[in-house]
């Protein structure tokens, strides 16, 4: 399973969805996530919204996160397929419903490469044609 930023967010700034994502990981045997996700949660927790934090202990919070629960940080695709699927959400999942961002972009490619579900409180991933966790 794909741990995508929001569901590291969600836990991490106990909101609504922090225990469904919790409950999620503890129940999958291999989850794991990406730099760019690391990157985007670490931000994420540093808005006033959120935690209010200096960035960089946000990534100090994201690293002790995915260690306690044993959440790997993989490499991306390589990189012509991590171009490729990224692109391709892009241009069939970027349109008035579904909004996916560079970032969600990239989570795809990493699910689909990989053929993981996705974690995530973002309901575009939904929209999509990836297997998410309810």
């Amino acid at each position: 399973m794909f741990v995508d930023a929001a569901a590291i967010v969600a836990i991490l700034s106990q909101e609504p969805e922090a225990t469904r994502c919790a409950d999620a990981i503890v129940r999958t045997e291999s989850p794991f996530t990406s730099a760019i996700a690391v990157w985007e949660a670490a931000m994420a927790l540093s808005r006033p919204e959120k935690l209010g934090i200096q960035v960089e202990m946000g990534l100090k919070i994201v690293n002790r996160f995915l260690e306690e629960r044993d959440i790997a940080l993989r490499d991306l695709p390589p990189a012509q397929d991590a171009a490729s699927l990224s692109v391709e959400a892009a241009s069939r999942f970027r349109n008035n419903t579904i909004r996916l961002n560079l970032a969600d972009c990239f989570h795809y490619a990493c699910a689909r490469h990989f053929g993981v579900p996705m974690l995530s409180t973002a309901d575009e991933f939904r929209l999509t044609d990836l297997e998410t966790i309810p």
